[in-house]
C-alpha cells in the first residue's frame, strides 16, 4: 500500500473517532435568562434507588444505547393559587297551618284568625335556598394573605306578578356574599358584602332548620368596610373589628357604623351547628358589638321641601357556651351547647328579624299622600309631626345536643321573644292590624348525617305575634329537609 493510501486511511480515522466523540459530549449549560423544560413528575409510588451493601461494588452502568428515553407523559400544571368550589342542594317541604309565609317564616306579619289567610293552611315544596360558592386564595406575599368569595342562593326577588309555578321552579339568582378578605399578623379587612359585624354574625346562629332571619334574630348581609384583626393565644382568643356598611336608607348621606369584642376562651371547647349546616369545633366565646345609624327623612307633607333626623342605635350580646365539652368533631358525640342572644336598640328593624309595618299619620288635606324616602319599621312621624324611631328588645336562646356515639344524630331547640315600644294603644295604634308589637318563636329539630355529605333534618317550628289590641295570631310550620353538601 503506498504512502499516499495510508495517509488517507489515518486521517479518515481520525475523522471518524473525532465525530464520534463528539456526538457523545454533552451540550453546554443553556443560557441562564432562557426557559429550562420542567422536569417529568414522578410518580406517588416511586422509591429512591437502594444503596449496596458495604464490600460490594456497585453495579455498572449500562451502556448508553441500553438507557430508555425519558418518559414523554404531560407534565401537571401547578399554581399556587387555589379555588375552592362549595355549596349545598337542598330540598324542603313545609306545611302551614296559616296561609302568611312564603318558605321563610322571617319577620312576615301572621295572618290573624278572623281573616281568609288565617285560618286556612298552606303546603310548600321548594328547592329555593340550595345554594353555590367559590373561595379563590391568592398566594402569600409578605405576610399577607388575600381571599375572594362569591357566594348565591336561588332567593332572588321575583316581579309581583308571576305565577306560584315559576317562583318556586324558576328562582332567581340572589346575592349572599361578594367580598375580599386580607389578612396580615397586624390587621385583617373585609370588603364588599358580607354578614353584619352587629351580633358578631354567623358565629353565634343556633342549630335549625329553619330559614334565616328567624323572629328576634339578629341577622342580615350588607356591602361594607371593615377592619379588624384576631389575636390569637394558647389561652384564650381576642377579636376586634369596626366596620362602615351601607345605611338602611340611603338618603341619610351617613353609613352605618358597628364595632364589636369577641373573646374565645380555648381550654373549653365544644361542637355547635350554624343553622342546618356542618358541625363546629369552637370555644366557649362571649361576644359584645353595637351599631350607630342615622336617618333624615322628608318632611310629613305631600310636597316635601325640608327634612327631620333622628338617631338609631343599638347592642348585642352573645355567647356560645359548651355545656358538656368535646375533645374534637370526630368525638361530638353526648356534646352539649348552649347558643344565647341579647339585643335592644332603636330603628334597628331591619337587623333584628322583626317587622314594624307602622304607618305614619294621614296627612290633612284631603286626597293628600305622604311618599316616606325610608323602609318601613324603621322610624314614623307620630300624631305631633315629631320624626320617631321604633325601639326592640328581645333575645334568643338555644341548645343543641349530639347524640352518642357518635353525633351523626342531633337535636335542636330555640326560643325567641321580642317587643317594640311604638304599636301600643297609648300611641293610637289600638286598631292596626298589619304591625305587631311582641314576637315569640319555638322550635325543635332533629337532624340524621346519612353520609358525611348528605343530611336530613325534620322540624316543628311555632310563631305567635300580638298585635296593639292585644289579639294574637298564630302559626304551625312542620318541615322536612334533606342537604347534600359539596
Amino acid at each position: 500500500m503506498n504512502q499516499s493510501k495510508v495517509a488517507n486511511l489515518v486521517g479518515a480515522s481520525i475523522f471518524f473517532v473525532a465525530a464520534v466523540a463528539h456526538a457523545q459530549t454533552p451540550p453546554p449549560a443553556p443560557d441562564a435568562a432562557a426557559p429550562q423544560a420542567a422536569a417529568p413528575a414522578q410518580p406517588t409510588d416511586a422509591q429512591a434507588p437502594a444503596t449496596p451493601p458495604a464490600g460490594v461494588a456497585a453495579p455498572t452502568a449500562p451502556p448508553a444505547e441500553a438507557v430508555k428515553p425519558a418518559s414523554k407523559d404531560p407534565v401537571p400544571v401547578t399554581s399556587k393559587w387555589k379555588a375552592t368550589i362549595y355549596g349545598m342542594a337542598e330540598f324542603d317541604i313545609m306545611h302551614d297551618s296559616t296561609q302568611s309565609f312564603g318558605e321563610s317564616v322571617g319577620a312576615t306579619v301572621i295572618q290573624r284568625e278572623d281573616t281568609y289567610a288565617g285560618s286556612h293552611g298552606r303546603t310548600h315544596f321548594t328547592a329555593r335556598n340550595s345554594r353555590f360558592g367559590v373561595k379563590v386564595s391568592a398566594p402569600e406575599v409578605s405576610g399577607i394573605k388575600a381571599t375572594a368569595m362569591l357566594e348565591l342562593d336561588f332567593f332572588g326577588n321575583q316581579p309581583p306578578t308571576v305565577s306560584e309555578a315559576s317562583l318556586v321552579s324558576s328562582g332567581t339568582f340572589r346575592l349572599r356574599q361578594a367580598n375580599i378578605k386580607v389578612e396580615s399578623d397586624y390587621v385583617d379587612l373585609l370588603i364588599g358584602q358580607g354578614y353584619h359585624l352587629f351580633g358578631w354574625q354567623p358565629y353565634f346562629f343556633p342549630a335549625t332548620t329553619s330559614f334565616f332571619p328567624v323572629m328576634n334574630q339578629v341577622f342580615g348581609r350588607m356591602p361594607q368596610l371593615r377592619v379588624g384583626h384576631n389575636f390569637k393565644g394558647d389561652a384564650a382568643n381576642v377579636e376586634l373589628a369596626a366596620a362602615v356598611l351601607k345605611p338602611p336608607q340611603r338618603d341619610s348621606e351617613v353609613p352605618d357604623m358597628q364595632a364589636g369584642l369577641k373573646v374565645g376562651f380555648n381550654g373549653w371547647k365544644g361542637i355547635h351547628t350554624l343553622g342546618a349546616g356542618g358541625m363546629l369545633h369552637d370555644p366557649l366565646t362571649l361576644g359584645v358589638s353595637g351599631i350607630f345609624r342615622k336617618f333624615r327623612v322628608n318632611e310629613h307633607a305631600a310636597a316635601p321641601v325640608e327634612s327631620s333626623s333622628a338617631n338609631g342605635y343599638g347592642i348585642s350580646v352573645d355567647a356560645l357556651l359548651p355545656i358538656i365539652p368535646a375533645k374534637s368533631l370526630e368525638e361530638s358525640g353526648n356534646a352539649l351547647t348552649l347558643t344565647g342572644s341579647f339585643f335592644t336598640g332603636t330603628g334597628i328593624s331591619d337587623v333584628v328579624g322583626v317587622a314594624s309595618n307602622v304607618p305614619h299619620p294621614a296627612l290633612p288635606e284631603e286626597g293628600a299622600t305622604y311618599t316616606p324616602n325610608i323602609d318601613n319599621g324603621l322610624a314614623v312621624y307620630d300624631a305631633n309631626n315629631k320624626l320617631k324611631t321604633i325601639g326592640w328588645t328581645g333575645f334568643m336562646v338555644g341548645l343543641q345536643y349530639y347524640l352518642p356515639p357518635s353525633g351523626r344524630f342531633s337535636i335542636s331547640g330555640n326560643y325567641t321573644q321580642g317587643s317594640n315600644d311604638r304599636v301600643t294603644e297609648e300611641n293610637g295604634y289600638g286598631a292596626l292590624r298589619t304591625a305587631f308589637h311582641e314576637s315569640r318563636y319555638i322550635d325543635g329539630n332533629l337532624f340524621a348525617d346519612i353520609t358525611p355529605a348528605i343530611r336530613a333534618g325534620l322540624s316543628f317550628q311555632y310563631s305567635e305575634q300580638t298585635f296593639a289590641d292585644d289579639v294574637t295570631a298564630t302559626n304551625e310550620r312542620i318541615k322536612l329537609s334533606l342537604y347534600s353538601f359539596f
